[in-house]
């Protein structure tokens, strides 16, 4: 599942820049052409698997996130967004000339939340920052 891998990377991320505190609210950016109904499940899968092994930081998370379009450079000299239709998962296909390609279909974190409670560990500093 492709979702689960996105979301999988995504959770790391925030673990790193969460030091232990309470994550409440995570805003993130997925390509289109990704399923975004899977992600808040995925999402909460991987959330429970940590808090079994004791990491609680993204217990109380809400996974929010928007859809954007893909662009695509090919080497025909298509410069564009890509239609629903043009996109599987990280696999895209120009519109142009049909050339079969990876896009870049990561998850993008924007920003995060923390429980303003939490005073267990202070903000990361800029080179803790993965």
């Amino acid at each position: 599942m492709h979702e689960l891998s996105l979301v999988e990377e995504l959770v790391q991320k925030c673990r790193a820049l969460a030091q232990g505190r309470s994550v409440l609210q995570i805003w993130a950016t997925c390509p289109e052409g990704t399923d975004v109904d899977e992600l808040p499940e995925c999402f909460a899968l991987l959330s429970d698997q940590l808090v079994a092994q004791g990491d609680t930081c993204l217990q109380r998370a809400q996974l929010n996130v928007q859809a954007l379009p893909l662009f695509l450079s090919c080497p025909c000299g298509f410069n564009g967004e890509l239609a629903s239709d043009q996109i599987a998962g990280h696999i895209t296909v120009c519109p142009q000339c049909s050339r079969v390609g990876e896009g870049e279909a990561g998850m993008e974190l924007v920003a995060m939340s923390f429980d303003q409670l939490d005073r267990a560990v202070g903000p990361p500093t800029r080179d803790q920052v993965p």
